[in-house]
């Protein structure tokens, strides 16, 4: 039975949600169980950019390899200065080379890793050089991203994600992720419930799963933009008015 509490997580709930993981983003299965790139500016862009139409990869290959490579060109441990990244649109063939990748960006107009360089210099125009400037990211500032060929707001939601700012979007992937779990107990009522208390119910599941629950967010964020976008769900609230 349904409980306005929003502190816990019942052992039913927390039973369909680890089946529903298990079901659809496993552990075992998927490469998006990390949790990004908190804290790391540079880091963030570079895997929003080159995860784009591409292969993630493991730990040691596709996007992880070029965060490395940077990393090792960069020689710190923390990637949470975009300047260095924005000093390269001089020599659009020096990331290239530094990153060891040659894709290029949807509609071809660039490759992913010149695309970051002007990337992280229309960031720092804008206010945007690390990882605490993006906590109050403004409207404008997501405009200028947007406005580069090839990146767009899938981009720049993928960016935030990474440095673990939540966003409306994710919010509500997040939210119809734990509805979808929960409509085998809930029905009706779970799109209210999972508005109320995801955070608790995803907390727990990742309790349960020996992990974190930026690795359980990421992971939950990747397959909910690649499989649909969030279903639109009427809340307890929404339903009675409309009885």
């Amino acid at each position: 039975m349904y409980s306005s509490v929003t502190d816990i997580c019942t052992e039913d709930e927390l039973d369909a949600m680890i089946l529903h993981i298990e079901s659809y983003v496993p552990q075992s299965l998927s490469p998006h169980w990390t949790p990004g790139w908190r804290g790391e500016s540079e880091a963030a862009l570079l895997d929003a950019i080159f995860s784009a139409r591409a292969a993630y990869g493991g730990p040691t290959s596709g996007v992880r390899a070029v965060v490395q490579r940077w990393r090792s060109h960069r020689g710190d441990n923390r990637l949470d200065d975009l300047t260095t990244l924005a000093e390269l649109t001089t020599t659009p063939d020096l990331p290239v080379e530094i990153l060891s990748n040659r894709q290029l960006v949807p509609g071809n107009s660039r490759t992913k890793a010149a695309a970051a360089a002007v990337a992280a210099q229309t960031l720092i125009s804008v206010g945007l050089s690390c990882s605490t400037d993006f906590e109050q990211h403004t409207k404008e500032q997501f405009e200028a991203f947007r406005a580069i060929p090839g990146l767009g707001e899938t981009t720049w939601e993928c960016m935030l994600v990474n440095l673990g700012v939540r966003t409306d979007k994710a919010t509500a992937h997040s939210n119809s992720f734990v509805a979808d779990a929960l409509e085998p107990l809930h029905r009706n009522l779970a799109a209210g419930i999972a508005e109320d208390r995801s955070p608790v119910i995803l907390t727990a599941a990742a309790n349960a799963l020996g992990t974190d629950l930026a690795s359980l967010e990421h992971a939950v964020w990747r397959y909910q933009h690649k499989s649909r976008k969030p279903k639109q769900r009427h809340s307890e609230a929404e339903l009675r008015s409309a009885a």
